[in-house]
């Protein structure tokens, strides 16, 4: 029963929200294989069975950790996808996908604990076994897929495994940007500054943009490129 009490007593809202603050900061640097439910619980300065007591296991907690950003990560970059109006005018059309695409993420660096929020984006993305944990698939494979909805409409004549390929390099880039290294610091001498949330946000989207048009352009259609070469040969 006094167990139970402690629990009771200690176990609020500002007990889990510690929790979670400091699980977000020691996932984002260490992954989640580096990082124990003790770990937590020392960093969160909590006892460790208040972790297992609020979130039952660590997977339980990481899981929490996504849940807890699904707003910014999943629900508005949706919505930002379906409020696009195909115009028929390429180049625009695909810079409106880009920008649903990427605005959103960067916005995270405006809230609490965002920087390391993004950090783990980019770990959680680039884990050869994150299929294991299925948090890409929850939260960041719907809008993948409503994003290649849209850019299936924009280029018709574009074979969708192309269309896959263009969002999956696409991503590389958001993932390299989310994780925040401080390597375009150093390779600038500090003239590139990834805390310009603003001008990220431009640049990365025009990058983003840049490379779906080529790469969705009816000129890069492999099955068109080959059919064309084999006529020629003919």
């Amino acid at each position: 029963m006094a167990v139970r009490k402690v629990v009771a007593r200690e176990g609020g809202d500002l007990t889990k929200e510690r929790i979670l603050v400091a699980a977000e900061q020691l996932f984002a640097k260490s992954g989640f294989d580096g990082v124990s439910m003790r770990d937590i619980g020392r960093a969160a300065e909590v006892p460790y069975a208040l972790t297992t007591y609020h979130f039952e296991s660590k997977l339980g907690l990481y899981r929490a950790l996504f849940r807890r950003r699904e707003d910014l990560l999943t629900t508005q970059r949706l919505q930002r996808l379906n409020d696009v109006q195909i115009s028929g005018d390429r180049a625009t059309d695909i810079h409106q996908i880009a920008a649903a695409i990427v605005e959103p993420l960067l916005e995270f660096r405006s809230l609490p604990g965002g920087l390391d929020f993004a950090r783990l984006i980019a770990r959680e993305i680039c884990d050869p076994v994150e299929s294991e944990r299925g948090i890409v698939a929850e939260y960041l494979d719907p809008v993948a897929f409503a994003a290649l909805r849209l850019l299936e409409k924009v280029a018709p004549e574009v074979s969708y495994e192309q269309i896959c390929w263009a969002f999956y390099f696409a991503s590389g880039a958001l993932a390299i940007n989310n994780a925040n290294t401080g390597r375009v610091e150093r390779l600038s001498s500090g003239k590139c500054q990834a805390s310009d949330s603003e001008q990220v946000a431009w640049m990365l989207t025009a990058f983003v943009a840049a490379g779906w048009n080529g790469m969705l352009s009816p000129q890069s259609n492999p099955r068109k490129l080959a059919a064309t070469k084999r006529t020629r040969k003919s």
